[in-house]
């Protein structure tokens, strides 16, 4: 099935003349809207428009879609698109890290997917994005990727049920599902608020303190509101197998998104436990992988919801090479004498931040020594949080800014590592350690005794022993 076995490139399905149909669609409705609105045009004319823009629209879309055209050669993946000045891109397939099929309303209506072709550096979307791919296509290409689909039916599920559903989206809200939605009304909102009709509406908005409060409350209930509902979005129906020596990931509502990725590529894991979920010893656990580097925290999250006591049993399950005896615990930790290094910066950040508040509203004054306790109580957790553990295949460094995270991962397959110091730092001995995966990810523990963070520097020079 590849070009060099005499096939020519092949099209995409016809679905993907619609879809682009739909882009140009898009981008025209806000400025067939503004012509009708400012200009006072009839319903007839905007009909009139309307019709025109849609032939223009499918016109558009077909010359697209049979100017679009991949296939497999050289041991490469190569797609090619566009009419007047076509681009083509070329993927090894020793690059490709994972490849996605995400199924939104229109591809399910004609029955194909599009594909996502991850690479190492591949943004937030694939670096190769097919469209309209039908099913027996799509397991060709992950077959030639060297991510064949699961051969037995019968394997073993990790299932999000409805209620443990409705927590994740209530303790951990996506708001960047919803994201786009909001920028598209926006944009459209600013058309049309740029009209006299806007500038009443404008006016009848209130101006006082009670109804700008009133008002930002309606605002930020409706956000929240948001993005409950793009965890529904992001994470109903979520599956998790593990096949062998891979995970395979099924989820979304409006995209079904299926995701296969092998367990050589996990770089590690991070444990996330957000503010409301801590309280009720509950977490979210995150691949780290360089396929997903920019991806959103949705699209990286291998367990949506999990209780922390159960991590350690789940990754021992899941991803072997990652699983840590008795978890994570214990974490060698900064010293006492770092505690008010920790305490100081958020305390003072608070206080500012109550200062502005008191510029703005000069009543609102107590909360300058209350966000300032705010932020000292904040400063202690993070130092309470902090910490980290080597022991010789696996490093381990737990931070907290707000949420608290712990980064577990592959000393192989640390890109970097290092120290540094400030000059208060220096005149204190104390010196910070940071580490990062392939992923991009981050980990680092503030304040440690400099002769501890040179020691960890060290050791982790040294070659990690093969598993």
């Amino acid at each position: 099935m590849s070009s060099d076995a005499g096939i020519p490139p092949r099209r995409l399905h016809v679905a993907e003349a619609f879809l682009a149909a739909l882009d140009n669609l898009r981008e025209m409705v806000f400025g067939v809207l503004v012509v009708l609105i400012a200009g006072g045009q009839s319903l007839g004319f905007g009909l009139v428009l309307g019709l025109i823009g849609l032939g223009v629209a499918l016109v558009a879309g077909y010359l697209r879609w049979s100017h679009t055209t991949y296939w497999v050669a050289s041991n490469a993946l190569h797609f090619r698109t566009g009419v007047l000045s076509p681009d083509e891109t070329s993927i090894p397939i020793g690059r490709i890290q994972a490849i996605d099929g995400i199924q939104g309303p229109i591809q399910r209506l004609f029955g194909v997917q599009a594909v996502h072709v991850q690479t190492a550096g591949g943004g937030s979307e694939g670096e190769i994005v097919l469209r309209a791919v039908a099913e027996d296509e799509a397991r060709w290409l992950r077959a030639v990727a060297g991510l064949p689909d699961p051969l037995e039916l019968d394997l073993p599920e990790w299932r999000l049920r409805a209620g443990p559903l409705l927590v994740a989206a209530l303790t951990a809200p996506q708001l960047g599902v919803i994201l786009p939605l909001v920028g598209a009304l926006a944009a459209g909102g600013d058309n049309l608020l740029s009209n006299d009709q806007g500038e009443r509406l404008l006016d009848q908005l209130p101006h006082d303190a009670a109804g700008i409060a009133v008002l930002a409350a309606v605002a930020a209930g409706a956000t929240l509101l948001l993005s409950v509902l793009g965890g529904v979005v992001a994470f109903a129906g979520f599956t998790l197998v593990r096949d062998d020596d891979r995970l395979r990931i099924r989820r979304g509502l409006l995209q079904r998104r299926t995701a296969s990725l092998p367990l050589a590529r996990v770089h590690a894991v991070d444990v996330v436990e957000g503010v409301l979920r801590r309280p009720f010893g509950l977490a979210s656990v995150r691949i780290e992988t360089a396929g997903y580097r920019k991806e959103r925290a949705a699209a990286q999250t291998v367990l949506p919801l999990v209780r922390t006591r159960d991590v350690p049993r789940l990754l021992a399950e899941l991803v072997p090479a990652l699983a840590l005896d008795g978890g994570p615990e214990p974490l060698s930790r900064p010293p006492g004498r770092a505690r008010r290094r920790y305490a100081l910066p958020p305390a003072l950040a608070f206080a500012l931040a109550g200062a502005a508040l008191t510029l703005a509203l000069p009543g609102a004054w107590p909360a300058i020594p209350a966000l300032a306790v705010a932020g000292t109580c904040e400063g202690l957790l993070r130092y309470r949080a902090a910490g980290w553990r080597h022991d010789g295949r696996h490093l381990v460094i737990r931070t907290r800014v707000l949420a608290r995270r712990t980064l577990i991962a592959r000393i192989d397959r640390l890109q970097e590592h290092g120290t540094s110091a400030s000059l208060l730092q220096r005149r204190a001995r104390l010196a910070d350690f940071q580490a990062a995966v392939g992923s991009g990810r981050t980990g680092r523990v503030r304040h440690l005794e400099v002769d501890a963070a040179r020691s960890l520097f060290e050791r982790l020079r040294a070659p990690a022993p093969s598993r």
